[in-house]
């Protein structure tokens, strides 16, 4: 037994472990979704299911559920799977925690979630650490997936897609766009989104003309409008709430001072449904960013409120998938599947594969606005010609 110490040694550490975990976790922080028949393997969902940012977590909860519904109805699977979901609490270190309590356990074959970037990028590094294939849905911080990942892949678009879409909105304007406006709201996310808004300004060389904050008062609102026809903006950001920038949007059209484009980024925790932000915008010529279009065929997919959801849905189909083509439960292989495989989701086209793309699927953000109809339309990018 001359390794008994260093067995011993590792008992008490598993131990400590064990009794942190149940400090931190009082109650067990998952619910499970569908038992195993034959096998003890389990995929796991983190998710800020309560604190802060617990509606963000519901939003993607429910599509994943109604991803994994789908599944089961739909594919023939090798295998059983456990789906639990833990709750994050938006905090990474309850997430750098639960991470290694799964890999303690040695059930979860692969893992998903945490949307927000400093409980992803945590998540992210204790994966790797760990060897568990971990597939991150929602954070948009640039350098979370890099060429040096391994078992750490993202089914969603960077921060810098969406850059790169206004960019080449912004290149394809004829006359040329040389000045800009951005209204902010108050609160720290619109005013933070309104700082990357001025940077992606200075990056593109454009006037900033505008650079103001609404603050819900009938003077400020009126003192804006004075503004935007004093400065006359080719482009105006509105990166408040949607009934700020409603208000905003419809007295300025009526006076005919806001510039044609005007671009909306409500600041959400989640995103408003489709049929509330139509009813919400009755003048239909506004546009709006978006990382993800309806699927053309709405007959299956109706019930998919939000770009959130349609995330947790998509999520749901390249897990199962990737189990299902996955020559076995290693992570190896688990990981390789990933590499090698292109899915069609309802999110979009999801592939890992090529050069230099470092596991960070490819996709494009999109400008939209609604037709006289409430049918939205794609403004940008338009699509080929076939």
């Amino acid at each position: 037994m001359r390794n008994a110490p260093q067995i011993k040694k590792n008992f008490q550490a598993l131990l400590t472990l064990t009794i942190l975990l149940f400090i931190i976790f009082p109650n067990p922080a998952w619910t499970e979704f569908e038992t195993a028949i034959e096998e003890n393997q389990q995929i796991s969902i983190l998710l800020p299911l309560s604190g802060p940012f617990a509606d963000l977590g519901k939003a993607l909860k429910e599509g994943f559920e109604l991803g994994f519904a789908q599944q089961a109805e739909s594919s023939r699977m090798n295998h059983q799977f456990k789906i639990r979901f833990f709750d994050s609490e938006g905090n990474p270190e309850t997430a750098r925690a639960l991470i290694a309590l799964l890999n303690s356990e040695g059930e979860t074959v692969i893992a998903a979630g945490t949307p927000l970037n400093t409980t992803a990028w945590t998540t992210s590094q204790a994966s790797e650490k760990n060897g568990l294939p971990y597939l991150i849905i929602g954070a948009d911080q640039d350098n979370l997936i890099t060429e040096k990942s391994v078992f750490t892949f993202r089914l969603t678009q960077t921060r810098s897609a969406g850059n790169r879409m206004l960019s080449a909105f912004i290149d394809s304007q004829d006359p040329a766009i040389q000045s800009m406006g951005i209204i902010s709201g108050e609160n720290p996310c619109a005013l933070r989104q309104a700082r990357r808004l001025r940077k992606f300004c200075a990056d593109k060389n454009i006037d900033l003309a505008i650079w103001e904050t609404y603050n819900s008062n009938e003077r400020n609102f009126y003192d804006l409008l004075n503004l935007i026809k004093e400065r006359q903006p080719q482009l105006l950001f509105l990166a408040t709430d949607p009934t700020a920038s409603r208000k905003l949007w419809q007295q300025g059209r009526r006076l005919e001072l806001m510039p044609t484009l005007t671009i909306a980024t409500p600041i959400n925790r989640i995103p408003t449904t489709d049929k509330a932000l139509l009813s919400s915008y009755p003048d239909k010529q506004i546009l709006y960013p978006t990382p993800w279009l309806e699927p053309s065929d709405r007959k299956y997919f109706s019930f998919l409120e939000n770009h959130l959801q349609a995330q947790g849905f998509a999520g749901a189909e390249v897990l199962m998938e990737t189990l299902r083509k996955s020559p076995n439960l290693t992570s190896g292989k688990i990981v390789k599947t990933l590499e090698t495989n292109t899915m069609s989701t309802v999110y979009g086209k999801v592939s890992f594969a090529g050069s230099g793309q470092g596991h960070q699927n490819q996709l494009p953000w999109y400008l939209y606005s609604y037709g006289e109809n409430g049918e939205k339309q794609l403004i940008f990018p338009l699509p080929m010609s076939p």
